[in-house]
Order: structure tokens, then C-alpha cells, then sequence
């Protein structure tokens, strides 16, 4: 997620009833649990996401989403430097 959200950062999220390309969001993605990335494209009720770090791709990034399957839009970060 770097260099937009650090490792060990807290999250905060809000649920909208729409979401925008380039907005950060945590998804429940199946079989896989949550996960935190930016929307690349949107298709009628279907977001297709990409990972923030270009340096890594991610199989989620390969998967199509339904709007119920977003928790909500990141609003608020903050970096934990305490955790290890």
C-alpha cells in the first residue's frame, strides 16, 4: 500500500452509496479477507481495483467486485510507528 498508506496504519472508512475511480477503498474480497485499493474502473454496479504500490500486483487486482462488496471509501490514515 505504500507510499500511500504505510505499513502498521490504522484506516478509517465510510460507506457511500457511490465511489469515483481513483478513490481508496477496503474491500471484502473473497476467500481472501479485507484489502485496501484504489479503484481503476467502474462498470454499472462493478469495480475492477488496482494496487496503490505499482511495485506489487495483487491477484485481487484480476477480480471484479460488486458495490456490496466495498466496506467503505478510506477517509482518515494514520501511520502506527509503536507496532513492529
Amino acid at each position: 500500500m505504500s507510499p500511500e498508506i504505510r505499513s502498521n496504519s490504522y484506516i478509517l472508512t465510510k460507506k457511500y452509496n457511490s465511489y469515483k475511480v481513483n478513490d481508496i477503498v477496503a474491500i471484502k474480497a473473497k476467500d481472501i479477507g479485507m484489502v485496501v485499493k484504489k479503484i481503476k474502473h467502474i462498470e454499472g454496479n462493478f469495480f475492477v481495483v488496482e494496487s496503490i504500490n505499482k511495485q506489487y500486483d495483487s491477484i485481487v487486482s484480476k477480480m471484479m467486485f460488486e458495490d456490496t462488496d466495498i466496506i467503505g471509501k478510506v477517509i482518515f490514515k494514520l501511520f502506527n510507528p509503536l507496532i513492529p
